[in-house]
């Protein structure tokens, strides 16, 4: 059995500047068990672009110990070394660490002859990393990525730099190239052992055995540190909500928010070394468990399944009460219209700058942050829900349509069996709840007069009122329906929207019939559950109190 480890690795994380500093120094050694290297000149340049666009770059994993003195070499780079007690052994992350030094400390962009996959240049004008033409001299505004890391290097360049009067953004898009590389956060662990053996069984084990490191995990390690008080034990916590399980993405997402950073970028980039996230992440949990009752209370979306885009939705009301844990009803009242109108016109697919838009409109004015976030959803022009034959419901491309499954849940849908009312999280957590009422049997087809008189072949099965919001059961919905010895009962079906008519049509055997039936009593329910929570014909006033000015104010 492998010798056990006598102390904890180290938890740390490098700027890249301070890491290829400890290069330089001649403290960042390769083990001889290591691998050759084996990256192309593509995933060089993925790895410095996902660096300069603060996307994640993995974990590094170092042996401390002994280094003694030697000519090291980390691609073009050659390092004369001294022996040093605090030697760092790139256990995990040799390709990572070769690509970083060997673009950012290259020794010479000079002769052509001399070029490698190492060589790259950033577009100033496009921002995107090439690597030098096939012939003839690169274009003068192409920065060579070895005057990066240094910013005096990096001045004295731009100083010399023949369009820098011409084109001032130019300048400040090198600047900030500069900064990202040299301030850019790689997580670490450090091993103490002086047993190379246990190096050799880590180094198998996460390079064949093991998996990678999850973004979340580190961001544990680094900024929390806590076990009791983890991401995973957060989310663990939220499911005593039965609103089902929120990913430990959405909520590392959500710490960002909390902390008042852009929660559409990776962390890494964003915060620093020192910086100590424990109270972040349980505001983060207090101000989730509000809006997730918030979601369920009073914009009635029952489960996270029904939540449309939470990378965005459930992330920004996160913000919001965080900021405002217990806004008053009025705020409640607007903010879950300010909820809906998004799902009317893009389904909370937002891009980051539009997310972004909606986050700098919460501030710490609960009554000026709801007018804001209300202002920035006006009206549509058409209201696509009240059309006559209800045209295809935009934003979705799930059957049925998410704003049919929320509003087909307004019926207090009951059990075919049992009558009772059935809950949507306890339903939602066994499944997705919504299952076809016609099975796939078959390739049923039927023809559909069209507006202008065409007729058109349509797969019945999956048209949006052929589901049911039920859990499976033994034979199907069909035959429980159509169950002639204990048939459920008039009250039972009205809540899934079955008339006796369209009974009837289903024992003649003529499912288009069926369909249609349904179908015209499921779109007044939709119509009339979109008017109840967009209410966009309702004043949008804030609350009375917020109006009345204070005799001390004036």
């Amino acid at each position: 059995m492998p010798a056990p480890l006598t102390r904890r690795p180290e938890t740390k994380s490098f700027s890249i500047e301070d890491l290829l500093d400890r290069v330089r120094r001649g403290e960042v050694r390769i083990p001889e068990f290591q691998r050759p290297l084996r990256w192309t000149a593509e995933d060089v340049r993925d790895l410095l672009d996902s660096v300069y666009r603060g996307y994640p770059i993995g974990t590094l994993l170092f042996w401390r110990r002994e280094a003694p003195a030697a000519n090291v070499s980390f691609g073009p780079v050659r390092i004369d070394a001294p022996s040093t007690s605090q030697g760092l052994w790139a256990v995990d992350g040799q390709q990572r660490v070769t690509a970083l030094a060997g673009v950012l400390l290259h020794p010479s962009y000079g002769d052509e002859a001399g070029r490698d996959d190492f060589h790259l240049y950033f577009d100033l004008e496009t921002e995107e990393l090439h690597a030098p033409p096939e012939s003839g001299a690169p274009p003068p505004h192409w920065l060579p990525m070895n005057e990066v890391l240094d910013s005096e290097s990096l001045l004295h360049w731009l100083n010399r730099y023949p369009g820098r009067e011409a084109h001032p953004e130019h300048l400040r898009a090198a600047i900030r190239l500069g900064k990202a590389i040299r301030e850019y956060q790689v997580p670490a662990y450090v091993v103490d052992t002086a047993d190379e053996k246990v190096l050799r069984i880590i180094f198998k084990r996460l390079n064949t055995a093991g998996r990678p490191l999850t973004d979340e995990e580190v961001f544990n390690a680094l900024y929390v540190g806590s076990r009791s008080l983890s991401l995973e034990s957060v989310t663990e916590g939220l499911k005593e909500l039965g609103f089902g399980s929120i990913p430990e993405s959405l909520l590392l997402r959500a710490v960002l928010a909390v902390r008042g950073l852009d929660f559409t970028r990776g962390y890494q980039e964003q915060l620093n070394q020192d910086d100590e996230l424990t109270e972040t992440v349980r505001r983060t949990d207090r101000a989730l468990r509000d809006a997730i009752v918030f979601l369920k209370r009073d914009a009635f979306i029952p489960h996270f399944k029904l939540l449309p885009a939470p990378e965005n939705s459930l992330v920004l009301l996160t913000r919001f009460f965080q900021l405002h844990p217990e806004p008053s009803p009025r705020s409640r009242e607007l903010l879950s219209r300010w909820f809906w109108r998004h799902i009317v016109f893009g389904g909370w697919e937002l891009k980051p700058p539009e997310a972004l838009q909606v986050f700098a409109a919460i501030r710490s004015d609960e009554e000026r942050s709801i007018q804001a976030l209300l202002t920035q959803v006006p009206p549509p022009l058409i209201r696509w829900w009240m059309e006559t034959g209800m045209p295809v419901i935009p934003h979705t491309s799930m059957r049925p349509p998410l704003v049919l499954r929320i509003a087909m849940l307004s019926l207090q849908p009951r059990d075919l069996l049992t009558g009772g009312v059935l809950e949507p999280g306890e339903v939602l957590a066994e499944g997705e709840g919504f299952q076809r009422l016609l099975p796939l049997e078959g390739d049923l087809r039927w023809a559909i007069a069209s507006p202008q008189g065409h007729r058109a072949l349509v797969r019945v099965t999956e048209r949006p009122f052929n589901f049911l919001f039920h859990p499976r059961i033994p034979g199907g919905l069909v035959a429980r329906l159509m169950d002639a010895q204990s048939p459920p009962s008039q009250e039972v079906l009205q809540s899934h929207g079955i008339t006796p008519d369209a009974m009837d049509a289903l024992r003649r055997g003529d499912p288009m019939r069926f369909l249609q039936l349904r179908q015209a009593v499921l779109e007044p329910v939709l119509r009339q559950f979109m008017e109840a929570r967009t209410r966009w014909d309702d004043s949008d006033r804030p609350s009375l109190q917020s109006m009345i000015i204070d005799d001390d104010e004036d």
